[in-house]
C-alpha cells in the first residue's frame, strides 16, 4: 500500500472513530457500536480499546468479556498502554481469558514500559509479592517510584512504606516521611493522612509534634476511619 492510500485509510478509521465517539455522547448506542466497530477491525487502535472497553463493563452494550478480551489484545499488541494494563487485569482474574499470572505479569510490565502509572504500580505489586515474577523488593521499588513519579497515590505509599521498612531500598524514614506526606497532601485517601499523623505523633522521619498529628488525624477521620478515630481518641486521653 503506497503512501497515499495508507493516509486515506488512517483518514477514513479516525472519522468512523470519531463518528461512534459522538454518537456515544448522544446516547446512540446502536449507531456507535457500528462505527466503533469497524474502525476497530480496520485496526485503529483506539477504536479497539474503546469498544473492547464497552463490552467489557456493558456499556450500552450486552455486557461480553470474551470479546472485551480479543478487542483489548488488539490493541495491546499495538501499544495502547491502558489496554496491556487491563490485558493483565484480565489474566490475573480470567476475563475472558486463561488465568495466567505470568501472562498478567508480562502485560502489566508492558504498560508500564509504555508508561501507564497503573500498570507501574502493578508491576510493582507483582515484584513485591512474586506473583507471575520471582519476588524481588528491589524491582517492586523501581516500579513504585516510577508510578510515585507521576504523583500516584499508592504508589507513594507503598515507596513510602518500602523506605520505611528497608525493603529494596536504605532504610531511611525522612524519605519514607516525605512520601507519605506527598501522598496526604492530596487529601483524598484516609491511610495516607492517618500515617501522616502516626509519624508526626512519634516523630518518624519528622520532629515529634502531638498538634501536628491532631491536624492530620482529625482529616483522616471526617470519613469515619476507625485508626484515626481511634488516634484522637487516644490523644485526648494523653491530655487529661
Amino acid at each position: 500500500m503506497d503512501a497515499r492510500c495508507e493516509k486515506l485509510k488512517k483518514k477514513n478509521m479516525n472519522e468512523l472513530y470519531n463518528k461512534g465517539c459522538a454518537s456515544l455522547e448522544q446516547g446512540d448506542y446502536e449507531s456507535a457500536v457500528e462505527h466503533l466497530t469497524a474502525a476497530a477491525e480496520a485496526g485503529y487502535v483506539e477504536a479497539q480499546y474503546r469498544l473492547g472497553m464497552m463490552y467489557r463493563k456493558g456499556e450500552g452494550i450486552k455486557k461480553d468479556v470474551d470479546k472485551a478480551a480479543l478487542l483489548l489484545f488488539d490493541a495491546a499488541v499495538q501499544g495502547h498502554g491502558i489496554a496491556q494494563y487491563i490485558m493483565g487485569k484480565c489474566y490475573l482474574y480470567g476475563d475472558g481469558v486463561i488465568p495466567n499470572p505470568r501472562e498478567a505479569f508480562m502485560w502489566y510490565r508492558a504498560g508500564a514500559r509504555s508508561g501507564y502509572a497503573k500498570s507501574q504500580f502493578a508491576t510493582a505489586e507483582c515484584y513485591y509479592q512474586g506473583i507471575g515474577i520471582e519476588q524481588s523488593y528491589e524491582k517492586a521499588a523501581i516500579y513504585y517510584r516510577m508510578a510515585a513519579e507521576q504523583d500516584f497515590t499508592n504508589a507513594q505509599l507503598a515507596l513510602g512504606q518500602c523506605y520505611d521498612q528497608g525493603l529494596g531500598v536504605e532504610h531511611n524514614e525522612k524519605e519514607a516521611f516525605r512520601l507519605f506526606l506527598q501522598a496526604a497532601k492530596k487529601e483524598d485517601n484516609d491511610y495516607a493522612m492517618f500515617v501522616v499523623g502516626s509519624c508526626y505523633e512519634q516523630g518518624k522521619g519528622v520532629e515529634r509534634d502531638v498538634e501536628e498529628a491532631r491536624v492530620w488525624y482529625s482529616k483522616a477521620s471526617k470519613d469515619g476511619y476507625a485508626d484515626a478515630i481511634n488516634a484522637l481518641h487516644d490523644l485526648d486521653g494523653m491530655m487529661v
